[in-house]
Formats: structure tokens, sequence, C-alpha cells
């Protein structure tokens, strides 16, 4: 016989055991049920009879002496199960309601060693160098504006590149090669081996090292971050790294020139050419190109227009799928 446990359902011992006894007869009076049950609390059988009609599981029936039999299971149960789940999600709300108050009182705490606070500028710059010394594998980067105007490049990202000593791949903002000088250091860190992809409306600033800690700003937008958080293994670290991998696989990929093997079919470039079409496959408009290659607007769209005639289409559309043909995009 399979074992029967209803105390999941708000039963206790007794009152399971005596229900299972009355299953099993058609109606019996106390004393019949008592000769076969055995009180693991010290309760009557009237006493644990009298708790089961009240639960809705135990039925009298008319007539002398007085006999009890069991209400059928599947409606029993049903709406015992019924009343325990509707406790269950009062219980649920309740527990949100009191945590809530729990976390105004200030006594929510975040478990020691996941998230470490590293306050002061200097402090910050050191932690981010130190990620990235300290990382053998993959270094990847959200960058985003405002800068500090002494911090448009990362010299120890070339230094670590040229040594070989890890990999980077970049997500930069659209608008950070909007910034005077920005392009120029980011043409630097690509000639030296990064990976580089461009998006518009970047969340936040982030590094990751090894998927074994990140860092990101406590400010919502620092020109020089005095405070960031540093991120340890665990759930929140695997979701930051989610969320990289998710915005490279919609980011424009920032190239040096075409790539490798791709179909060249197109005219020869000159270098401030080849600028502007890096500038122009990242998103950029004219005016920002200019800005990038000190250019005025009406140079930069005479650009544009030549490089278009050298390829020998009428519209921007057209010159992209040229351009990404030759694998500049």
């Amino acid at each position: 016989m399979v074992e029967v446990d209803l105390r999941a359902l708000g039963l206790s011992a007794d009152e399971c055991a005596m229900y299972l006894l009355l299953v099993d007869r058609p109606a019996a009076t106390a004393d019949d049920v008592g000769e076969d049950w055995r009180s693991t609390s010290g309760d009557s059988p009237a006493a644990v009879l009298t708790s089961l009609e009240a639960k809705g599981l135990v039925t009298t029936l008319a007539g002398h002496p007085v006999r009890h039999a069991a209400v059928a299971p599947d409606v029993a149960l049903d709406n015992l199960s019924r009343v325990r789940e509707q406790e269950i999600a009062k219980a649920r709300a309740l527990a949100g309601e009191l945590t809530e108050r729990w976390r105004r009182a200030g006594r929510a705490t975040v478990p020691a060693g996941i998230i470490e606070v590293v306050v002061g500028r200097q402090a910050t710059l050191q932690r981010f160098e130190q990620i990235q010394r300290t990382s053998t594998t993959e270094v990847l980067i959200i960058d985003t504006p405002p800068y500090a105007a002494e911090h448009l490049g990362n010299p120890l990202e070339t230094q670590l590149l040229t040594e070989g000593v890890t990999s980077y791949r970049c997500l930069y903002d659209r608008s950070a090669l909007e910034t005077p000088g920005k392009y120029e250091a980011i043409r630097g860190l690509v000639a030296a081996g990064e990976v580089a992809r461009v998006i518009p409306g970047l969340p936040l600033k982030m590094v990751i090292g090894d998927r074994r800690i990140a860092m990101l700003p406590l400010e919502t937008a620092p020109e020089a971050i005095t405070a960031a958080a540093v991120i340890h293994p665990s759930s929140l670290l695997d979701s930051l790294h989610l969320l990289f991998e998710t915005l490279w696989q919609q980011a424009t990929p920032l190239v040096a020139g075409p790539t490798p093997g791709s179909l060249r079919t197109g005219p020869r470039l000159d270098p401030l050419e080849q600028n502007v079409v890096r500038l122009l496959v990242a998103g950029l408009t004219d005016k920002a190109i200019g800005r990038q290659l000190n250019l005025a607007e009406r140079t930069t769209q005479r650009r544009v227009q030549a490089i278009m005639q050298a390829y020998g289409v009428h519209n921007r559309l057209q010159l992209g799928i040229r351009l990404a043909q030759e694998g500049w995009a």
C-alpha cells in the first residue's frame, strides 16, 4: 500500500491517520476507529473527528450511536487544497510587504564579498588598471561620454595588447565619436589589436575582466569617476556579462579598413577618405565627422559626395551597400 501523507494540506499526523482509517470503511463510531488508531499527540478520537469535520473532511451521519464517514477525497482534498492555496497567496503577499518594510528599515544587506565599493578617483583608476593587468583572457569595456579630458585613451590597453597579454573587446557609444580627439584615440587602440564596435544609447560605463570581476561607476554620468562598484562572481556579474554580449550583437563594427578576402571592386581611397568612410559606417553625421577630422561641415559633405561618385552610386544607402561588400561594415 502506498503511504499517504496529507500534512502538506495542513493536517496534523493524527488527522491524517484518522481520515485514512475512515476512507477504508463506510462509516464508524469514535469507539470503532479508536481500536485501530493510535494518537501521536494525546488527543482523543472524538476530538480529532470534530477537527476533521470542521475542515470538511468528515461528515456525521444521523442515528444512534453517532457514526462518522469520510467525505469523498476528490471533493474534500480539492477544497482543502484551494484553502491552502489561498493561505499561501496571502502569505506571499505578506512576505512582500514585510520585505519592503525590512528594506525601508535599512537592514537589507548584500552577501559579503559580492559587491565592493571603491571610493576616490585615484583608487578607482587604480582598480581599473588592476582589473586589466590581472586579466589573461579578455577584457570587455563599455565606453560612453562624458570624459575627463586626460582619459580619452587607455595607454595600459595599448601596452597589454602589444605584449599579447590579453585581448580587448570595446563597445563605444556613438556619441563618443563626436568627442574631439576620441576617434583618434580609438583608432590607435584598434591598430594595436582592439576589436571595437559602436552603438547608440549605451546605458553605462563598465569593464569586465575574464568574466570574473566587473566595475562600474556609481554616479549616473560622471566626468571624473569618484566612486565605483566592483562586482565579484555572482548572478549579478553574469547579468552584466549578458548585457555586454547582447549589446555587442546589436552594435556596428568599427573597422580599420576592408577585411581580408572581402570583395574589392571600388576605388582606392586616400587616408582622409578612409577616415570619412569609417565614421560614416559608424553612423556619425557630417557635422560630427567634420568635428573629428577638423573639417568644415560643407567640406565633409563634398568629401562624401566625391566618395559616392568614385563608387558610382547616387545615394548614401547605395554607398553603404557597396562599403559593406568591401568589408567596411
